[in-house]
Formats: structure tokens, C-alpha cells, sequence
């Protein structure tokens, strides 16, 4: 429980007094034990007790027992967006998680497009779901705990977003996720463009990734960001076996460029 609930004494607000106490105290996300403690009734009273507030839109429910503020600003749309309140809902489900591919993307400067859904990378299987306006979807991978991750400071809290190399290889693993591979490939030129220092954060989370992934993150930087320094990159791709489909489900027919060891089935169509 809250440290800062905890110490109040049980019963010391009606259910319309809450919304302005957990603003005033700095507090955006709260359990529906925290809430039976500060309005002294049980917990299986609690959801009954907040319809009028859910009414108004002053809280809404993002899990079964966690109930989120929504700030006046957000109450048309019904909720918060997701970053403000992902890393509270993560807690609550004990998970490690980042926000990647397109979220993390807008959030490092590449907007091209501005995503639909908000998407988190996590440790443990969840449903998706919509709250307010925004979809959230969860992909559940094994390299989360491990991945290069950014920390990043709101007024709500923090949330922890996929660094921009990690971002490029997820987008480069996961085209259909990016709007396909076209998308995928303006994003990383972006962010390439955006964070020229990526080569190191790259290689660090190269390992997590399939080779697939790599292969095509490497082609799509020399051919159409034009990146130098690729070299590292390079010397890792050399060392497969097998090439890999520049697009994938698009067949295995196309020229190979062996230096990436990608079999070029398509062209691609950034948008740079």
C-alpha cells in the first residue's frame, strides 16, 4: 500500500472528496484497497462506491483493482493517455515491460506517423484492451528484462521506454507492427537520423533479436539511410548461414546483397 495512504486514518474522505485528495497529494493511481482504506468501507464495495466518479470520468478502472486519476484536460476522452499511467499498471501486474515500436518510436522523435495503439513490450501475457480513446496492446518477449531500456521522467511518475537502438531492431523484427515494412524502415531511418550515436545501442541489443532482424535492420540502413560506421553490424551478419527475406511473407525470390545477407523480394518505399 501507499506509504503516503497507509498513514491516513480509515474513513477520512467520501468517495466525492477523492479524486481532489489523491490530486492534491501527488497520487495519479490508486488500488481499491487503498480506496476501501481512505473511504473506511470493504473492498468489495468499492467499485459500487466509485460509479458516480466513473460517471463523471474523474477516475476510470485500468485493471481490476487499480483505478487511475483522470486530470480534467483528459476527461473527454475519457483517460489519461497511456504513458502517464502504463508504469502503474505494470506494478500492479508485477511485469516487466517498454514501450517500443511505434510508441517508442514517437517518443524518440520519430512521429512520421503518429501511432494508433500504444504498444508495450512485456514479461508475462496480458490482454489487450481499450481505455478511453487508447488501445493499449501488449507482445509478450523473452529479451524485455534484458533490453536496453530509457527512463523516462513525467509529472505522473516515470515510464521506461525502449532505447532508440532497441526501438530500430524492434521495428526491424516486427514490420506488421510498425503499419509494415515500408513504415518500419521510414521509422529507422528516423531514428537514425534523430540519434546518430545508435550503432553502440544497436550492437548491445543485436543478441536478444533474431538474426532476421539484424540482417534487415543493417540493409535498410546502408541502402536507404545511408549510415556509415556500419562495420560492427556487418562482421555480425556475416557470421549466418542462411540469408534472410528482406520483407517478410513476400516470398524468397530476389537478388541476395551479400554483404547484409538479405534477399531482396521487394523494394521498399521509405517515406524520407
Amino acid at each position: 500500500m501507499n506509504t503516503m495512504i497507509l498513514k491516513q486514518n480509515t474513513g477520512i474522505l467520501r468517495p466525492s472528496e477523492l479524486p481532489d485528495w489523491l490530486t492534491a497529494h501527488g497520487i495519479s493511481a490508486i488500488t481499491s484497497e487503498e480506496c476501501a482504506h481512505l473511504l473506511g468501507i470493504s473492498t468489495n464495495e468499492v467499485s459500487q462506491r466509485l460509479v458516480r466518479l466513473r460517471a463523471k470520468k474523474q477516475l476510470v478502472s485500468v485493471a481490476r483493482g487499480l483505478w487511475i486519476v483522470v486530470p480534467a484536460e483528459f476527461r473527454e476522452m475519457g483517460a489519461p493517455e497511456p504513458i502517464r499511467y502504463i508504469h502503474n499498471l505494470m506494478e500492479f501486474y508485477d511485469c516487466d515491460y517498454c514501450v517500443g515500436w511505434l510508441s517508442a518510436a514517437s517518443i524518440h522523435g520519430a512521429s512520421h506517423h503518429a501511432p494508433q495503439v500504444f504498444q508495450i513490450a512485456v514479461s508475462k501475457s496480458l490482454r489487450k484492451r481499450l481505455i478511453g480513446r487508447s488501445e493499449l496492446q501488449f507482445y509478450l518477449r523473452s529479451y524485455v528484462p534484458l533490453i536496453s531500456k530509457k527512463k523516462v521522467s513525467l509529472s505522473t511518475g516515470s515510464v521506461f521506454v525502449c532505447s532508440p537502438g532497441a526501438t530500430m531492431l524492434m521495428a526491424a523484427a516486427d514490420p506488421a507492427y510498425c503499419a509494415g515494412v515500408d513504415n518500419a524502415a521510414t521509422i529507422i531511418c528516423e531514428l537514425a537520423d534523430n540519434h546518430p550515436n545508435f550503432i553502440n545501442d544497436v550492437m548491445t541489443n543485436a543478441p536478444l533479436f533474431p538474426r532476421a532482424a539484424v540482417h534487415r535492420l543493417g540493409w535498410i540502413l546502408d541502402h536507404l539511410a545511408e549510415t556509415h560506421g556500419l562495420d560492427a553490424l556487418s562482421d555480425y551478419c556475416s557470421k549466418s548461414s542462411e540469408p534472410t527475406v528482406l520483407s517478410p511473407g513476400g516470398g524468397r525470390s530476389g537478388s541476395v546483397d551479400k554483404k547484409w545477407y538479405v534477399i531482396e523480394n521487394r523494394r521498399i518505399e521509405a517515406d524520407i
